[in-house]
């Protein structure tokens, strides 16, 4: 029980916010102006409520009774002494408290973790998240959580999430035994974001009540600690690679890899390239939904070696695929390219992302410089000061010089054998 002495102040927002929760016991903290009126903190939530006695009878003393005022920072304070002030009046009046008078504190158990997920994914929509980032979450929600879909929201405790978070790890280390990176814990890690925005948004900006102050999806100690996995290519590899392309037997496919390699874009936005956004006079590549959404939208200036391989691709699209190359840079029978891994004999050693991490590698060999390499990578400028204030519609022509460089110095490295 929390101390008799309890400690008084004028209960306000401001002064219940800055309140630390209470670990160990709970701690009353009594309003210096209403006898009753207090908040209770805990070691997740901060709930206003109000104590009275009730009248003696025969000479007994009355029983204690707690009215739920409002939970903080779902009710103000101005509104839980607006209804202390209500109870006072009834009291005064020798008026009964009518059962849960004024009581906010009930928590919606229809409200579950698959509405909230419904509610986030509606407003990340709106906002303008982009398509794979919303299919990404919507995949770690049917995969990792589908348990959890009927569970209401606010019954979702910290130990619980504890023995999902490991759970997921090791369902994702068994499904991925054998491959390279089989650890799991970045599944567990990226699931568990997730949940925690999923969360968030329900609490800050649907204010759901009945929600603890503390989100038990926080990182804390609960996450594994991730390293960057380094999968790209250094010169002495490239040869080697440029063989096993050549190896292979559809010409579309060949530029589709060799293109990802020269651009460093992600596989995505090279799948789904489309003719429309291809500027020869510029020359450029315009991406208008890359990661991050509409507002993260680019132009990519092309090299020479770039321009080649798509002069090379449309003509071998037009040969093989000639309706879905009107629309699709790399097309395939009813639409695109859907997957970069090669099957079978003809292999290739890296793919995919791991080209993006070559591109990143063999640049830095190239000699660009970094401010160049992240606009050319579509990566976040606005990190450093100095940074924020480029003007990367201006440096147009620097970046596409860059991208020369980058592609001679990959091409050069690529045929240094032949």
């Amino acid at each position: 029980m929390p101390s008799t002495q309890a400690p008084r102040m004028l209960l306000t927002d401001k002064a219940v916010k800055g309140l630390p929760f209470a670990p160990a016991k709970p701690q009353i903290i009594r309003d210096t102006k209403i006898a009753g009126f207090h908040v209770w903190v805990g070691k997740t939530t901060k709930t206003y409520r109000y104590q009275y006695e009730t009248p003696r009878v025969d000479r007994q003393r009355g029983s204690t009774k707690v009215e739920w005022l409002g939970e903080h920072p779902h009710a103000s304070a101005d509104e839980a002494r607006a209804k202390a002030l209500e109870i006072v009046a009834l009291r005064a009046r020798g008026e009964p408290i009518p059962r849960g008078f004024a009581s906010t504190r009930e928590v919606a158990p229809s409200f579950t973790f698959k509405a909230a997920w419904e509610a986030y994914k509606a407003a990340i929509t709106k906002e303008g998240k982009s398509i794979r980032t919303i299919a990404d979450y919507q995949d770690k929600f049917d995969r990792h959580l589908k348990d959890w879909h009927d569970k209401p929201l606010a019954s979702i405790k910290r130990e619980e999430v504890v023995q999902e978070h490991a759970a997921i790890t090791e369902r994702a280390r068994n499904a991925r035994a054998g491959q390279k990176y089989a650890s799991g814990k970045y599944a567990a890690n990226g699931t568990m974001r997730f949940a925690r925005a999923v969360w968030n948004h329900a609490k800050d900006e649907m204010e759901t009540p009945g929600l603890p102050e503390r989100n038990p999806f926080r990182s804390g100690k609960l996450f594994h600690k991730e390293t960057a996995r380094s999968t790209g290519m250094g010169v002495a590899e490239l040869p080697a690679w440029w063989a096993q392309l050549q190896a292979l037997a559809n010409p579309i496919r060949r530029e589709l890899h060799l293109f990802m390699l020269l651009s460093g874009l992600r596989r995505t936005d090279v799948l789904t390239a489309r003719w429309t956004n291809f500027d020869p006079a510029r020359p450029s590549l315009r991406l208008p939904s890359p990661k991050g959404g509409a507002e993260r939208a680019f132009e990519l200036p092309l090299s020479t070696a770039m321009l080649a391989c798509l002069e090379r691709v449309k003509e071998a699209g037009q040969t093989y695929y000639l309706e879905e190359s009107k629309t699709w840079i790399f097309p395939a029978p009813g639409g695109h390219v859907a997957e970069v891994k090669e099957e079978g004999r003809q292999k290739l050693s890296h793919t995919g992302h791991a080209l993006r991490h070559s591109f990143r590698t063999l640049a830095a060999a190239a000699g660009v410089d970094r401010l160049r390499l992240k606009i050319l990578m579509n990566h976040a400028i606005d990190d450093d000061v100095t940074d924020a204030y480029a003007n990367v519609p201006a440096l147009f022509a620097s970046l596409r010089d860059a991208q020369e460089q980058i592609s001679a110095f990959i091409t050069d490295s690529m045929e240094a054998s032949q």
